[in-house]
C-alpha cells in the first residue's frame, strides 16, 4: 500500500500529452502552424529522418522555454507529401489532367497550406505511383473565390467491378498557397471525382464532389474535426 502511494504522489510536470500538430522541422527544431517552437529534447520513436520537412506530429509537451517555445518528448512522425497547386492555364501535360476517383478524408487549412488527408484504392502488392495535383481554376469568376480540382492519375490501376484485389492506401497532403490568395477572407472552393458509397463500401460509379472552406488571411485555421486521421494501411502508398 506504501509503494502504490509513493508511486502516485510523484510529481510530474509535463504541460501536455499526446499533443498533435502540423508543422515543419527545421535546423532540427519543429515549427508548428500555430507558429509554436518544438525543442526536441527526448525521442519515444525512431530517430527522426533528415529528409522529412513537413510533418505531422505526436508529442508531450514537457516545459515552457519561452514565448511560443517548447521543449518535448516526441511519440511519432508521420510524413506529409508536399506538393504545389499549379494553375490549369498553364498546364501542358495532359497526365495532370487525368481524374481518377479518390477520396477526402479530412481537409483543413493551416501554416499558409492546404491540407488533406487522401484516400485512394489501389492494387494489393502494386509499386506503381500515383500522380496527385491540385489544379487551380484560373476562369473562376467569383469575387473571393479560388476554385480547384484535385486531379489523381493513377495510371490505369482503376476498379472496374472485376476486381477483388484492391486494397485501401492514403497519405497526408499539403498544398502551400501562401500569398496566393488577395483578399482577408475567401472561399476556397474544392472538386474532385469520388467513388459512390453503396452500403459502406465503395462501388465502381463515381460522382462529382465539391467542398468549401473559409479562409482567413494570418490566421491558424483549426482541422474540421476532432480526430485527425492516422495511417493504418495494409499498403503504402506511392506518390509523385
Amino acid at each position: 500500500m506504501a509503494a502504490l502511494c509513493l508511486i502516485s504522489c510523484q510529481k510530474d510536470d509535463t504541460l501536455q500529452y499526446f499533443n498533435t500538430t502540423m508543422g515543419n522541422f527545421s535546423d532540427g527544431k519543429f515549427i508548428s502552424d500555430q507558429g509554436n517552437t518544438f525543442n526536441i529534447k527526448e525521442l519515444a520513436c525512431q530517430n527522426v529522418s533528415d529528409t522529412i520537412a513537413r510533418a505531422i506530429i505526436v508529442c508531450d509537451v514537457l516545459s515552457k522555454t519561452g514565448e511560443k517555445e517548447y521543449d518535448i518528448r516526441l511519440h511519432d512522425v508521420s510524413g506529409v507529401f508536399t506538393k504545389t497547386p499549379v494553375d490549369s492555364t498553364s498546364v501542358t501535360d495532359s497526365t495532370i489532367f487525368v481524374e481518377n476517383p479518390l477520396s477526402i478524408g479530412e481537409m483543413w487549412c493551416s501554416g499558409g497550406y492546404i491540407n488533406m488527408f487522401i484516400y485512394i484504392p489501389m492494387k494489393s502488392g502494386s509499386t506503381q505511383a500515383h500522380l496527385i495535383n491540385l489544379v487551380r481554376n484560373d476562369a473562376s469568376a467569383e469575387e473571393g473565390v479560388y476554385e480547384f480540382v484535385l486531379k489523381h492519375n493513377a495510371y490505369g490501376e482503376v476498379m472496374t467491378g472485376k476486381d477483388t484485389d484492391f486494397v485501401l492506401g492514403g497519405t497526408y497532403v499539403s498544398f502551400p498557397v501562401a500569398g496566393m490568395f488577395k483578399e482577408d477572407k475567401a472561399t476556397i472552393r474544392i472538386r474532385w471525382t469520388a467513388h459512390k458509397e453503396v452500403e459502406g463500401a465503395w462501388s465502381v460509379e463515381t460522382e462529382r464532389n465539391v467542398l468549401e472552406y473559409s479562409w482567413r488571411k494570418g490566421g491558424f485555421e483549426h482541422k474540421t474535426s476532432d480526430t485527425v486521421p492516422r495511417p493504418s494501411f495494409s499498403q503504402g502508398c506511392h506518390w509523385m
